[in-house]
């Protein structure tokens, strides 16, 4: 039996090539894995006035188009919104979910919804007190002070730093919109949640928040920071690999 295609979906600030370190590791275990790079991100260059949600969802639609056989679908961060959208429309494609640290909406929810209904049990997040928004309000930053901090403190200081360099100014629209899950799926999809037990981006607590509104099949745990790919690359290889064999 073919193994299923990985298709490794990045968050915000960040491209394509955030899986760098992760990819030895997975091909090493046979796979086809693709990590492309989001609409206004990396190489895919788009101004990011014009970056929408629904772009990030077409790219994700049009790679699917491309792959015969199963197909694993893995976002990070904001990507979640973006795979649990893609899912909605092509249910078909896709024969299982992997949410890594990653935001998990209902629908008709936002991202920006997301982090504001945990502001109903505490104060301003991390997140939201670093985030700078551009005067146009089209596109936001975090303050570079708080990147290693928040995205890379426990990955090798060299690598944190290469990664600081890579990262990027955000379109502000895609976290404003709203997914649509209206349509119904004609098959279960297996949902794998991976969590990250010292993320500062969304910690733990905010992760299980949404765990207990919208349930996993699986539920994973690694001891790391928001960005795995970065601080343990090898063990965060292993568990996607664990996820394509299920």
């Amino acid at each position: 039996m073919s193994l299923p295609t990985l298709v490794l979906v990045h968050g915000a600030w960040h491209s394509g090539s955030c899986w760098l370190k992760v990819l030895p590791f997975l091909q090493e275990q046979s796979l086809t894995v693709i990590a492309p790079d989001l609409p206004g991100h990396g190489t895919n260059i788009l101004p990011l006035g014009k970056v929408t949600f629904k772009a990030y969802v077409n790219e994700i639609l049009k790679i699917l188009e491309s792959i015969e056989g199963k197909i694993v679908l893995a976002g990070h961060s904001m990507a979640g919104m973006v795979i649990s959208e893609v899912a909605a429309r092509r249910p078909d494609k896709i024969h299982k979910l992997v949410f890594l640290c990653a935001y998990m909406p209902r629908h008709n929810e936002s991202l920006f919804d997301l982090i504001a209904l945990n502001r109903s049990h505490e104060p301003f997040s991390a997140i939201e007190l670093a985030m700078q928004m551009s005067d146009d309000k089209r596109s936001c930053s975090i303050a570079d002070d708080d990147i290693i901090p928040l995205f890379y403190q426990l990955a090798p200081a060299q690598t944190a730093v290469i990664a600081k360099a890579g990262f990027s100014d955000q379109a502000t629209l895609p976290l404003a919109s709203r997914v649509n899950l209206e349509t119904q799926s004609p098959a279960e999809i297996h949902r794998t949640y991976i969590c990250c037990s010292k993320d500062k981006v969304i910690p733990v607590h905010h992760q299980r928040r949404m765990l207990n509104r919208q349930s996993c099949d699986t539920l994973l745990q690694l001891d790391a920071d928001h960005s795995p790919f970065y601080s343990c690359p090898e063990q965060l290889a292993a568990l996607l690999v664990a996820c394509t064999q299920e």
